[in-house]
């Protein structure tokens, strides 16, 4: 795994975003309400074509709700209308793990896409980059974890111990088609790791 050399730091606005959560079955889809790590490396790797890794932290919304009907494609039909928890007024912080072997150089700022419906308008962030964190002045603390990430990938983000975790399930693609879901640190966890990553008292 590479050696991490520090952190770029990101403030994000977005007007509206909607961050699914998994659910079985239901008429009701809930939002996420932290930047998880599927979310935001996802759509920064389809943006900048890299090995990136990143989270985020919410620190402020609204929550708005609506009713979409999804349509079935083959039949023309519309399906069951489905409830959707919208965030809206949406600024938090972007984390991007910058390591030794990151070959590109990010811009100030930029607009990312993120979450689901958005041909239907939803989704568009604007990042502005606060602050450049090098390794050595990254504070490690005893915290409850903001944000969710993949176990494997704890070292990358400086969780030095995990002390009372949170389970959970995010996707990691595994080709353009194809993926599967890893075990991963959901917020709430109880760890060891950087400040700017553990919830605010």
């Amino acid at each position: 795994m590479d050696k991490v050399s520090g952190f770029w730091e990101y403030e994000i606005k977005a007007e509206t975003l909607i961050l699914g959560e998994k659910v079985k079955g239901g008429i009701f889809r809930p939002c996420c309400k932290t930047l998880r790590w599927s979310t935001i490396t996802l759509a920064l790797r389809r943006l900048f074509g890299n090995n990136l890794h990143a989270t985020g932290i919410i620190d402020k919304y609204n929550v708005y709700y609506f009713t979409y009907s999804p349509q079935d494609k083959v039949r023309e039909v519309s399906k069951i209308p489905l409830q959707v928890e919208l965030l809206t007024n949406v600024v938090g912080r972007i984390y991007i793990v910058e390591t030794e072997n990151t070959s590109i150089e990010l811009p100030k700022q930029f607009n990312l896409q993120l979450g689901a419906l958005i041909s239907k308008g939803f989704g568009d962030s604007q990042l502005k980059l606060k602050r450049k964190i090098p390794l050595d002045s990254v504070e490690i603390k005893k915290g409850v974890l903001a944000t969710r990430l993949p176990e494997k990938y704890k070292d990358l983000f400086l969780i030095k111990k995990i002390m009372m975790p949170v389970y959970g399930y995010l996707f990691e693609p595994v080709s353009e088609t194809s993926g599967k879901y890893i075990k991963s640190l959901f917020e709430g966890s109880k760890v060891v790791g950087p400040e700017f990553l553990l919830r605010r008292r």
